[in-house]
């Protein structure tokens, strides 16, 4: 092994030999956010996949400039795919010499507003895919879109006709676009046009109605005359019953009346009604199906009302429970509740999604389940003591080690360096890890991503891979 102590200089520094993982290591410098702008420039000039560009969250001025000046089209396109382009560095890119270039722009347009003299410029564009995306661009002002509306391609037409566009098109050309020659056109027409059917509130309109999901819609969402909910009731199909047992508009004790339904999966819907009281819902006997939990967005329409999510977070149904655990914000003693719950599901669920989930809990739930691996990223997860867990045979347990503040850095050697991939890569990027490590990680090609991607890297030796990577 080479001798690669920290004082040892980036020049004198050599891997061993053979290939050079050059496009490994542009791909971790690229997503490194210790790399300065020099190095992003390089990266731009010796051949790095431009896409990096898109996804970095923080870009120096001087990458932003050099990669608008860039020769290669991809470089600027990928540069148009950035989210909150500065609006000036939009502007140049949708007047580009390169028509992919000006399409990526466009694109870019419907998030960020223009000015008007370039956006006439893009609906005047000879191409036809740039122009057929800027009927969707914001502020888009409305002789532009008349423009659009009567284009030479039936592919920019047709993209000029929804439903929100057609009223502010002028009578003339609405009649032109209904007897359009091309059906791609005269199809968009129709969708613009296209009114639903209100659904059949009474009894009468529901007989009446023959579409089977009309039917079914109906008796899941609709505001149901008393007679019509009695009748949806007593139906045949378990999937009706299903569906207006859910429907929050139907009344309270015509649901209780389901409450006894032979079919489990009824009982369940009257079972999660936002309507009941904790007796009413306690006298439901359902059973939970096993897969992704029930959607409850009623409980989330309540979470302006720490009282109420308080009485929910009591409830004696875990779903309602899991629903209140899996809101952002909840107040204190509701969080203190739902912690100490003795259903995992309800506790995974405030885990997961709540920010004022103690730290305590996502330790608790990862031991036990040994992940998700989502709870190691949240901020409170970290504690003295995980490094405990860097000898234990689950990967998963020695990944939580690294979650560790106080973790000794032979840990962090021996994590670098362990067997399972996952638990390698997270360690390969820890600034912590001893220089000389990271180094000889670089010098084995061991994970270069990462270990090139590791903030704690000097830039001198940035500089050095990107000279090895041109070499080989």
């Amino acid at each position: 092994m080479l001798d690669l102590s920290p004082r040892q200089s980036a020049a004198g520094w050599r891997p061993p030999s053979g290939p050079a993982p050059g496009r490994e290591w542009r791909k971790g410098l690229a997503v490194n956010p210790a790399t300065p702008a020099e190095v992003l420039c390089r990266l731009l000039e010796d051949g790095a996949e431009p896409g990096w560009l898109a996804r970095r969250p923080g870009l120096p001025c001087r990458a932003f400039e050099e990669a608008l000046a860039h020769g290669d089209w991809r470089v600027r396109a990928a540069l148009a795919e950035r989210a909150n382009l500065p609006v000036r560095v939009l502007s140049a890119l949708a007047r580009d010499r390169e028509r992919r270039v000006r399409r990526a722009a466009a694109s870019a347009a419907q998030r960020v507003a223009l000015p008007p003299e370039v956006l006439a410029a893009l609906a005047g564009d000879r191409d036809p895919d740039t122009r057929r995306r800027v009927p969707s661009c914001a502020g888009l002002p409305a002789e532009l879109l008349v423009r659009l509306a009567q284009d030479a391609s039936p592919l920019v037409r047709a993209a000029a006709v929804r439903a929100g566009s057609w009223p502010e098109l002028p009578p003339r050309v609405r009649t032109a676009l209904r007897a359009d020659r091309d059906q791609a056109v005269r199809s968009a027409v129709q969708r613009a046009l296209r009114v639903e059917r209100p659904l059949p509130v009474t009894l009468a309109g529901y007989i009446a109605e023959s579409d089977p999901v009309r039917r079914e819609r109906t008796a899941a969402g609709a505001a149901l005359e008393r007679a019509l909910g009695q009748w949806l009731l007593l139906d045949d199909d378990p999937r009706i019953r299903c569906a207006v047992a859910a429907n929050p508009e139907l009344p309270t004790d015509l649901a209780m009346a389901l409450a006894g339904d032979p079919h489990e999966g009824v009982r369940l819907e009257v079972s999660l009604r936002g309507d009941l009281t904790e007796d009413q819902r306690s006298t439901v006997h359902y059973r939970l199906p096993d897969g992704p939990p029930p959607e409850l967005p009623w409980v989330a329409e309540r979470a302006g009302d720490p009282a109420e999510l308080l009485r929910l977070a009591r409830s004696a149904h875990p779903a309602v429970r899991r629903a209140v655990a899996a809101l952002e914000r909840l107040p204190g003693e509701a969080v203190a509740l739902l912690a100490a719950d003795p259903e995992l599901s309800v506790r995974l669920a405030l885990a997961e999604h709540c920010a004022d989930a103690p730290g305590e809990l996502l330790r608790s739930v990862y031991l036990e389940l040994h992940g998700p691996a989502s709870l190691l990223a949240r901020p409170g997860f970290g504690a003295p003591g995980l490094a405990g867990l860097a000898d234990r045979p689950e990967p998963a347990l020695r990944l939580a080690a690294l979650r560790d503040p106080e973790a000794p850095p032979e840990v962090l050697a021996a994590l670098a360096r362990d067997a399972d991939p996952a638990v390698a890569r997270a360690a390969a990027g820890d600034p912590r890890l001893p220089l000389e490590v990271l180094l000889d990680l670089l010098a084995d090609g061991a994970h270069p991503v990462e270990a090139a991607a590791n903030p704690a890297l000097p830039v001198a030796f940035m500089h050095r891979l990107l000279d090895l990577a041109a070499d080989a």
